[in-house]
Order: structure tokens, then C-alpha cells, then sequence
């Protein structure tokens, strides 16, 4: 593959994306890489079958990596594909887009990835406003909130970098929700991490959303009657484009670096400066940016702007001109709720000039008012919410820990009880399989290295197990060596399949992590309304089949209840005759044998023989 092919086909003008087909041929990050370029290129797509185009060839590159198991790429792909669902804003796509974001979460529960939490409900708060579901915005928002402000900083740069993206996408779902102080406080917390460990773009699009919060601040805050404060957030906005306009300079290669120059090829900067001072002066530049305003709040501040400095030039028929046609295209839009409202206000200000009755604008007041308040109500149960899902989620961390093994962090004895138990009396659960593993030569590595290596080898199965198996596949510590894994709604030819993948994924970890383990796995299918204990004792004789003959996997056969029955009975009759004879006959015999010193043909010693004498068996 040559160099010039390394990015997606549709970027190169070709009519569909063959980005799936090359799934072999890359690496992971080669793929992500692909799977960000046609996202980013299809928000700027101005033909509606080139957007299609990108959907479907993104969409079947996750349909190519979702067999391989979770993966930071597959999470990757699968948050790409929702995002690409709500921002296109169909009203078709918002069970799509819902069920992406609950695979997502799984895997970030799954990998107990706090900060992707934060980053899906965030996105679940997005699509609630998109799809005019705004009474679950809130809840989603707030958990957002708590998880994101609270996540640590990563030490590692890639790291930091998804938790700079997540902080972002919170900023974008506040400012829709019109709580400004909130996305301000998290908009200085992104561009913190930022400036410490992402690129010039990345501190970029922070730059450009931190001039969105503060013109949409500064609008709310004109609506309210506080003029001096808008003021204050229309002056912030200007000194931000500055900032902005410098790293569109270095992004883009072009302008003199103070962003002056480069703010005519950036409609939310020259909006900033227009709103700032509106002046005639900025209109041509206002004209020439219209096309690079892709984005809903990016044509409203641009269209108030350009109102704005029209009004200025005394042009009062060209400025309600410049806000009518969007006022009529977006009509009930719920996406920006409180822009819209500026955007009407913006109008009725132009077109009723000073025709408008003093008992008109006394009403309009007090409506303002009352949003002002709602507005201020909806901050406080953001916070009161936000501030009760921290609590909720320490009480359950500390729940969890009675679920969770504390070695490897998987789920223990307990919590698959519970599942078993859920898999078995749930209405309209399909059977599920479930298996018992045993590692191979385990003990040999903590008798000649020791337990602290034991333990060591244990997680990193463990891991390997999460990893090689199914997102939906539960992976329990049984005890010592022992794992199970459940497999909801799966027939026994898959579970034997993907077990044995796993299988050989874990004799393939280098020895210096396995130390050379490999694993023997017994399966059974349990039936609905099935007995737990039953299916875990079937699993286990089937797995002391596959120990016995080296065959890594076997499935569960009734043939070997009788092996295991005789077995069991072979171990009570030891007990009883370890206890003390039944009968007269003793079955525990101790014989004596001498040891001779063959020099002398002295007796030195003598050795103690146990022999059990079987009343039937012998």
C-alpha cells in the first residue's frame, strides 16, 4: 500500500469509502486515524449521498473489527458512530444511536474506564436534546458532570487527551442547556488539559467552543436585561478569537500569527470581533465566512452579528433580511434552545424598532424573567444531581467490592450466583452456556517462582480472558485457579469457538507474563429454569475431561456423570474408612517394609506402606 493510499478513499474523490477491506492490511492506529479523517470530512460533506457514503463505509469498518473483541479501536469506532447518528440530527437514527451508546458504556464498565463513562453520558445528555428528549438531558448531564470534573488527570498523553475530548463535548451539552456557569467552569478545566498534552488542533477546537460559551453567555445575559455583564463576555469572546486566530494561523499554515488575518477563514472569530464593536467594517468578511459556518450555533451568532453591524451601517431592511430566512429554517429546532430565542429576540429588536408599545416590552421583560429563573433552577438540580450521583457512586464502589475479586478485579463467587440466578428466572431469557476453567501447571509456577508471581500470572489471564471473550460475556474468578465464564444466549458450536479462541489466546501470552500456563475449559449449555449448582458441576466434569485427554476444551457429555458419580463415591468410601471401620475388616492397612544396608545386610530403617483394601474394588 503506498503512501498516497493510506488515507480513506472518499478523501480522495473515489464514490465509496474501501476502508473495511483494508482492515488487514493496518494497524489500529492507521485505522483510527481513517475512522476520525472520514468523520471529520462527512460533518463538512456538502452532497447528502457523500455523508452516506462515509456512514456506511465507517459502519462497516466496525462491522470488521467487532469480532476481534473489545479494543481501544473498537470503542473508538463504535463512539465515532454514535456521534456521527446525533449530530446528523434524523429523528430515524435515535434507537441507533442509543444502542451504540449502551455497547459503549458496556465496555467502559467492562474496562472500569471512569472518564468513557463520563464522555457516553455526556453523549446520551446530547442525543436527549437532539431528538427533542430534553427531560432526560438533565440526569445524563449531570452524571456527565460528576464523573468528568472528578476524573484525575492521566499522566500519559493520549490519555489526557480523550479526557481534554470528553470535558469538551460536556461544554457543548451544558451550553445547550443554557448553564453557563457550569460549562465555564469545565471549559477552563478542558483547555488546561489541553495546553498540557494536546495538539495545536485539539487546543483549537477548545479555543473555538470557549468563543461559543461566551458569545452564547453574553447573548442570555443581554436577554436577562444585564447588559454590563454581557458586555463584559462579548469583550472575553474578542480576546478569546484572539487566541483562537493564532492557533488557526499554526494549524492552517496561513495568516501573520495574531490571528488577525486568520479570522477571515473563521466564522465563529469574526463574529467574535463584529460583536465586539459592530461596525460596517466587518461585513465583507462576515459575507465571505457564511460558508464555513457548518454548524447551527455557528449560523445564528453569525447571522446576530452580521445583524448587528448592518444595524450599525443603519441598514435596518438588510438586517432583519440576514436573520429572517434562518428564523423560518429552523423553525421549532430543539438543538439550541436558547440560541433560537436570541435569534427571535434579535428580530422583534430590529423589525419592531422603536414602534414597539411600552406594554409590550414591560411583557417581554417579565418573560425574560421567568426564563432567567427557570434557568437558575435548572442550574441548581444540575448540581443538586450532580452531587448525587458522586454520593451514588461511592456507595457503589463499595457495594462492588463485595462483587469483585480484589486480586484481578473481576466478579467473584457471589456475583455470578447472581447472574446465574438472573440468566435462569428472567422472562423471555434465551439459554445461556457456561464454563468452568482450570489453569494448567499453575501450581508449578508458585512452588519454583512464588505466590506474588502466582498472583501476577492470574491477572494477566484475567485480563486476557476480558479481552479475548465477548463485551456481554461475564468473566468470574472462581477461586485459586479457577475462572467461569457465562455466555448469555449462546449455542454451545459459538461458546466451544470462542472458549477455545481464548484458550489459545492464553497459552500465546509471552512466558514472562503467562509463565506458561495454558488452560483446560469444560462447557454446558444451562437451561432455562435450569439449576445453577447443576450446570456449574456438569462444567467442571466436562473440564477435568478436557485436563485429563489435553484437548484445551471439551463439552459437556452425560456420559460423564457416571465417570464423576464413581468418582464421588470413590471419595466418600475413603472418608468412611479413613473415620474408623464399618465392619470388623480394616481397610486402611499399614505395612512395613525393612531397609537394608546391602554392605552389612543390616536393617537400618523400615518404610510405611498405607494401603486401602476396597471391601469390592480390592
Amino acid at each position: 500500500m503506498s503512501a498516497a493510499d493510506h488515507s480513506c478513499a472518499l478523501l480522495r474523490g473515489e464514490p465509496e469509502c474501501r476502508c473495511a477491506a483494508d482492515v488487514a492490511m493496518l494497524d489500529d492506529r492507521e485505522l483510527a486515524a481513517r475512522a476520525t479523517e472520514k468523520f471529520v470530512w462527512q460533518q463538512r460533506a456538502e452532497a447528502t449521498g457523500r455523508r452516506a457514503a462515509a456512514r456506511r463505509g465507517l459502519d462497516a469498518m466496525l462491522a470488521a473489527i467487532r469480532d476481534r473483541g473489545p479494543s481501544a479501536l473498537l470503542s473508538e469506532l463504535i463512539r465515532l458512530g454514535a456521534m456521527l447518528r446525533i449530530l446528523g440530527e434524523d429523528r430515524a437514527d435515535v434507537e441507533e444511536a442509543g444502542a451504540l451508546l449502551s455497547e459503549l458504556a458496556e465496555l467502559a464498565e467492562l474496562e472500569g474506564d471512569t472518564r468513557m463513562l463520563g464522555e457516553v453520558a455526556a453523549m446520551r445528555a446530547h442525543r436527549a436534546i437532539t431528538f427533542g428528549q430534553g427531560e432526560n438531558a438533565l440526569a445524563d448531564a449531570a452524571a456527565a458532570f460528576a464523573l468528568l470534573t472528578d476524573a484525575p488527570v492521566p499522566p500519559a498523553a493520549d490519555a489526557a487527551r480523550k479526557l481534554s475530548r470528553a470535558l469538551n463535548g460536556l461544554v457543548l451539552v451544558l451550553l445547550k442547556l443554557g448553564v453557563h456557569e457550569l460549562a465555564d467552569d469545565v471549559s477552563q478545566h478542558a483547555i488546561a488539559v489541553a495546553e498540557a498534552h494536546g495538539t495545536d488542533m485539539e487546543r483549537l477546537v477548545h479555543q473555538l467552543n470557549r468563543i461559543r460559551l461566551q458569545l452564547s453567555w453574553a447573548l442570555r445575559l443581554e436577554r436577562g436585561g444585564r447588559l454590563a455583564a454581557a458586555a463584559t463576555r462579548f469583550v472575553g469572546a474578542a480576546q478569546t478569537a484572539r487566541t483562537a486566530g493564532a492557533l488557526w494561523s499554526t494549524v492552517h499554515g496561513r495568516g501573520s500569527g495574531d490571528g488577525r488575518v486568520a479570522a477571515a477563514d473563521c466564522s465563529i472569530i469574526r463574529s467574535a470581533y463584529a460583536l465586539a464593536r459592530p461596525a460596517a467594517d466587518h461585513l465583507a468578511i462576515l459575507d465571505g465566512v457564511a460558508e464555513t459556518a457548518h454548524f447551527t450555533e455557528d449560523r445564528i451568532i453569525l447571522a446576530i452579528a452580521t445583524a448587528r453591524c448592518l444595524m450599525a451601517a443603519h441598514r435596518r431592511a438588510d438586517a432583519t433580511a440576514a436573520l429572517q430566512p434562518l428564523r423560518d429554517e429552523l423553525g421549532a429546532d430543539p438543538t439550541e434552545p436558547g440560541l433560537a430565542i436570541a435569534l427571535h429576540r434579535e428580530l422583534s429588536r430590529i423589525d419592531g424598532g422603536a414602534d414597539r408599545t411600552d406594554a409590550l416590552s414591560r411583557y417581554c421583560a417579565a418573560l425574560e424573567e421567568e426564563l432567567w429563573a427557570l434557568r437558575e433552577s435548572r442550574l441548581t438540580a444540575l448540581r443538586s444531581r450532580s452531587e448525587h450521583h458522586r454520593l451514588a457512586r461511592v456507595h457503589g464502589a463499595v457495594a462492588a467490592q463485595a462483587l469483585q475479586d480484589p486480586l484481578t478485579g473481576l466478579p467473584n463467587r457471589r456475583a455470578l450466583d447472581l447472574r446465574l440466578r438472573e440468566a435462569t428466572t428472567a422472562g423471555g431469557s434465551q439459554p445461556c452456556a457456561v464454563a468452568m476453567i482450570d489453569l494448567d501447571r499453575f501450581k508449578a509456577v508458585n512452588d519454583a517462582r512464588s505466590h506474588a508471581a502466582g498472583d501476577q500470572v492470574l491477572r494477566a489471564v484475567a485480563a486476557c480472558l476480558r479481552t479475548a471473550l465477548r463485551a456481554q460475556d461475564l468473566v468470574v474468578r472462581y477461586g485459586g485457579d479457577e475462572f467461569v465464564v457465562v455466555l448469555p444466549a449462546t449455542t454451545l458450536p459459538i461458546a466451544q469457538a470462542a472458549l477455545s479462541r481464548a484458550t489459545q489466546a492464553v497459552a500465546g501470552l509471552p512466558f514472562d507474563i503467562g509463565a506458561g500456563v495454558t488452560m483446560s475449559v469444560g462447557v454446558v449449555r444451562i437451561a432455562l429454569h435450569g439449576e445453577p449448582a447443576v450446570a456449574l458441576a456438569a462444567a467442571d466434569a466436562a473440564m477435568y475431561r478436557a485436563k485429563r485427554s489435553g484437548s484445551g476444551v471439551e463439552v459437556y457429555d452425560s456420559a460423564l456423570d457416571a465417570a464423576a458419580q464413581q468418582r464421588l463415591d470413590l471419595i466418600e468410601d475413603l472418608h468412611r474408612a479413613l473415620e474408623g471401620p464399618a465392619t470388623d475388616q480394616e481397610q486402611i492397612v499399614v505395612y512395613f517394609q525393612p531397609q537394608i544396608d546391602l554392605a552389612t545386610g543390616a536393617v537400618t530403617g523400615a518404610e510405611a506402606l498405607v494401603r486401602w483394601e476396597h471391601p469390592r474394588l480390592g
